[in-house]
């Protein structure tokens, strides 16, 4: 039903297009008479409901035929592929952490915590997990590490300049569903939202140290854990809204922009699963200036309180929505559900993480390999699984394993895993990245051979390619 009338109604948009220099036969002028659309305007749409049930005709906005609404990738964690949590020894590097830096943790997400110990799970327990709402299978849990220090936690989305764009001029309504643990420590059991804007340019990929964020979200993360090294000209955007109403308190925010008006969301969570919305302007330009605004990036933080040894110090998140609206749309949309497999290809447009098996001794997907200079040497070439949105930068853990003769069937480990450095076969593309390794022995020179997985707790092996912004 919904497929049927908006095919109609791209139908009608097409038509206009092609009799933009006249009149349809009901004298309704062409849009080309109006100016573009602002996603304000309505149309009537049929139901289609049986025997005659009320309404048959409803109005609905144009802005719903605008495509894709959800800006954030990977904010329904039942269908996040979840690159970091796909092993075991993925799930331990987000375990006790306590990132002064932003690290990612679920697709696309950053978490920084600059004084506090945070461990980041992915929680599938129906009890907890589901909301009724979404039938969802999954929830991000962001916890105060047991018996770890205090301080303030964010997990944010930082998007790069082409997603920012629909939100200059617009209102940015930036929704999700929030749960507090039992034992959430934060004063009143206190969140807050944070809807960031910048002027900054929009970086290439960056990725200092393996599995950390980008350049622009790690310092949007900064900003918004209250430390130095905000992005340029950063602004906390004013809260126009909230939702719940009369839930939230709008708050003083932060800005390295003098005079530039600052607010964030504080929100008293509930042991009840919640859905909550903070609506902000997005302005064309930096207050007080004429430099256009480039970037947007959201955040949820708390500040636990307690340093006993609890398990329940956490906050749930899930179905994270960012929708850009006309001025005056104040209400956010249904939470906009997409398949696994187009999360699949959004998630690693940005960013591609790949831990060593540690249960299936296995080719590495993606991956082929020929002995080079001797045969201690080879070079790889992998074949990242969705072109990327820039060159990434490639980081590598040594681990992996090689096949030390042609008969294919003994493996040896390899190591010193490094972007190859001969010019003459490595331009920089977004498609791929050749690296070389050491082994202790592969066959001859020329043999092709295979990146393998250890398959044992013992593997250590890891590529991380970040297009992140």
């Amino acid at each position: 039903m919904r497929k049927n009338w908006l095919l109609g109604a791209a139908l009608a948009l097409i038509a206009g297009a092609a009799y933009a220099g006249g009149q349809f036969t009901n004298q309704l002028p062409a849009q080309s008479a109006y100016g573009p659309l602002q996603g304000t305007e309505t149309i009537p749409v049929d139901t289609n409901l049986a025997a005659g049930a009320q309404p048959q005709t409803i109005s609905v906005a144009t802005s719903i035929l605008s495509g894709a609404r959800n800006k954030l990738i990977g904010g329904e964690f039942s269908v996040s592929p979840l690159q970091r949590f796909a092993t075991t020894k993925g799930i331990a590097s987000l375990a006790g952490i306590s990132p002064t830096a932003a690290v990612m943790s679920a697709d696309r997400w950053w978490v920084i915590a600059p004084a506090a110990g945070v461990t980041v799970t992915v929680d599938s327990t129906a009890a907890t997990a589901t909301i009724p709402a979404l039938a969802n299978t999954k929830a991000l849990r962001v916890a105060r590490t047991s018996s770890g220090a205090a301080g303030q936690i964010c997990l944010g989305q930082t998007l790069d300049k082409v997603a920012s764009t629909p939100f200059i001029g617009k209102n940015a309504i930036f929704s999700f569903w929030e749960f507090n643990g039992a034992g959430m420590s934060a004063t009143g059991g206190n969140f807050v939202v944070n809807v960031d804007y910048t002027s900054a340019a929009d970086t290439a990929g960056t990725q200092a140290t393996l599995g950390y964020a980008g350049g622009n979200g790690s310092k949007f993360a900064l900003g918004d854990a209250g430390q130095a090294g905000a992005p340029t000209n950063y602004v906390n955007a004013v809260t126009q809204a909230v939702m719940p109403a009369g839930s939230g308190t709008i708050i003083a925010g932060n800005s390295t922009v003098a005079g530039a008006p600052n607010t964030i969301a504080q929100f008293a969570g509930s042991t009840a699963w919640t859905r909550y919305a903070v609506v902000a302007p997005i302005p064309v330009n930096i207050p007080g200036t004429t430099t256009a605004v480039t970037g947007v990036s959201v955040s949820v933080c708390f500040t636990p309180t307690a340093t006993t040894a609890i398990s329940t110090d956490y906050i749930e998140l899930e179905g994270l929505q960012l929708e850009a609206a006309p001025t005056g749309v104040i209400t956010p949309n249904p939470l906009e559900l997409r398949s696994a497999a187009i999360e699949q290809l959004l998630a690693k447009y940005y960013w591609f993480y790949y831990y060593e098996d540690q249960a299936l001794v296995s080719p590495v997907p993606g991956v082929s390999c020929t002995t080079t200079t001797s045969t201690t040497a080879a070079v790889c070439n992998l074949t990242f699984p969705e072109a990327m949105r820039i060159v990434p930068v490639v980081k590598f853990t040594d681990g992996f394993q090689l096949f030390t003769s042609t008969a294919y069937t003994t493996v040896g480990a390899a190591n010193t895993l490094a972007v190859y450095a001969n010019t003459l076969t490595t331009v920089a593309t977004n498609t791929g990245v050749m690296f070389s390794l050491v082994a202790s022995t592969v066959p001859a020179v020329g043999t092709a051979n295979f990146l393998m997985n250890l398959g044992t707790s013992s593997a250590t092996g890891i590529i991380v390619a970040s297009a992140e912004p």
